[in-house]
């Protein structure tokens, strides 16, 4: 099995090509193109057309290289910037049409662990805590973990190519400004960093672009063997202010896309190296695009993480786990009969959503579906991008109450199957006991739903057949037809 891990970073997007072998994951390619995309978002927060040009041609080379990959194997994502982009949304629609593949944005704490999980694997079997860092374009990810296992991490909006622009954008280096660079980086990370700094790990490690450009300097230059210490970053912070300017930046081991972001990348890793409390610090093979092979590859081979977080959210908010679990399956078994070839994708939102549908009962059982969906679309949910959760959070709001705080979405063939297949599972399982379902046949034809259902067992359950007469009535206000017919 191959599979293309592609992450659309705030400084470059890079594609990896890899192929699967008894659980071992075996690199075949790898791609690169710079992009700058944080360097491209103006004052009010917009992506500029000139960014989004950059990028969407950088896309068009990484299509033809992963063109007839089936799309269940390849995982595209997007960080910090698009995060960020207060035209993100527009610009996906772009990006995904140049690719061929559906984006996803990560939260910073998913991407956190998918650079951790990426490393973790690069670097050999310890049982000792470890700190990752990894320097991006707009943000750093700060994780602690042992062995393959995460225990905290956090994402901070500092990166190389944001500092930058905002410290060195005139091309001008002066030992004020590289001052107030790693003040303002200090600033950012001030507050945040208590479980990562040194005494809660044993040995720090970092990935990506900064530190592996940092590295190989400090190698090339005779400082340090590779090894990122304090000391060395000082010698290299004055290197590069009695330079003056970018243009001027000429090191053996410093790469040409690599100057312009070299001073706002010395910048940050130097606060890190302070606010955390580091002596030195080893280069990781690993990253965030082997982060999502792995992820991906869990994912093809049944070990999923998301299926874990489902459970783990559960658990921390007391929820009746046989109930949700016989919604889930009234939910799959509704949507097999309206739609016997719903696509895994459906399935599995639809699942998520039937398990985590009661969430929010731990708070309130007043409107408890609102709080569920507030708790779903904010928690931490590990192997989720943001627009997973966002989907699952807005089909828990959806499986009870009226249909209007979902109407513009249900205008979307595929999410509006699922919101009336979780409503319907919704009503079968009211009473909160073990029922068969009875048969019967769903079908939708343009804005009509027709329910088949024998009529003895609605004379025999005449609550469920009235509250399905009740969800006709909320169809009936968002313009949708709920026929029921019994034989």
């Amino acid at each position: 099995m191959r599979l293309a891990a592609i992450d659309l970073g705030s400084n470059s997007f890079r594609l990896e090509i890899a192929r699967v072998e008894d659980g071992n994951i075996f690199s075949e390619c790898r791609w690169k193109e710079t992009v700058r995309l944080a360097a491209g978002l103006d004052e009010n927060g917009y992506l500029s057309e000139a960014a989004q040009k950059r990028a969407l041609t950088a896309l068009s080379r990484i299509a033809e290289k992963v063109q007839g990959f089936p799309p269940a194997q390849v995982r595209a994502v997007g960080t910090q910037t698009l995060r960020a982009a207060e035209n993100s949304a527009e610009f996906l629609v772009k990006a995904e049409k140049v690719l061929g593949y559906k984006i996803e944005i990560l939260r910073g704490k998913e991407e956190a662990r998918l650079v951790y999980m990426g490393c973790s694997f690069a670097l050999p079997a310890s049982d000792e805590i470890r700190l990752i860092v990894d320097i991006g374009g707009a943000s750093t990810e700060c994780v602690v973990g042992r062995g393959h296992e995460v225990l905290d991490g956090e994402s901070f909006h500092i990166g190389c190519v944001n500092t930058s622009v905002s410290f060195f954008k005139d091309g001008n280096i002066s030992a004020k400004s590289f001052r107030h660079a790693i003040l303002a980086a200090e600033f950012v990370l001030d507050g945040n960093v208590s479980a990562f700094t040194k005494g809660h790990w044993s040995e720090a490690y970092g990935s990506s672009g900064t530190v592996s450009a940092v590295s190989s300097i400090l190698r090339s230059n005779g400082l340090t063997d590779g090894t990122i210490t304090l000391d060395a970053l000082e010698v290299l912070k004055e290197k590069i202010i009695s330079s003056g300017r970018i243009d001027n930046l000429h090191f053996d081991g410093l790469r040409e896309d690599r100057r312009e972001v070299l001073a706002g990348g010395v910048a940050v890793l130097l606060a890190v190296f302070k606010k955390l409390r580091i002596d030195k610090m080893k280069v990781s093979g690993g990253a965030l695009r082997y982060g999502l092979l792995y992820n991906l590859a869990g994912r093809q081979l049944n070990s999923d993480p998301r299926t874990g977080s489902v459970s783990a959210l559960l658990k921390r908010t007391h929820s009746d786990e046989k109930q949700s679990e016989r919604m889930a399956s009234f939910s799959l078994q509704l949507l097999g009969l309206l739609k016997p070839h719903a696509s895994a994708e459906q399935k599995q939102a639809l699942e998520w959503a039937s398990r985590l549908y009661e969430v929010g009962l731990f708070l309130s059982r007043s409107d408890y579906h609102k709080h569920s969906e507030y708790v779903i679309r904010n928690s931490d949910l590990a192997g989720f991008s943001r627009s997973e959760q966002e989907r699952i959070a807005a089909l828990v709001l959806s499986h009870r109450g009226q249909l209007r705080k979902v109407e513009a979405q249900i205008e979307e063939k595929s999410f509006r199957e699922l919101v009336f297949v979780i409503r319907l599972a919704a009503i079968f399982v009211h009473a909160r006991h073990d029922i068969a379902l009875p048969k019967m046949s769903l079908s939708e034809a343009g804005k009509v739903f027709e329910i088949h259902l024998p009529e003895h067992w609605c004379r025999e359950h005449p609550l469920t057949k009235y509250m399905i007469e009740q969800e006709a009535l909320a169809w009936e206000k968002v313009g949708y037809q709920v026929k029921l017919s019994m034989k």
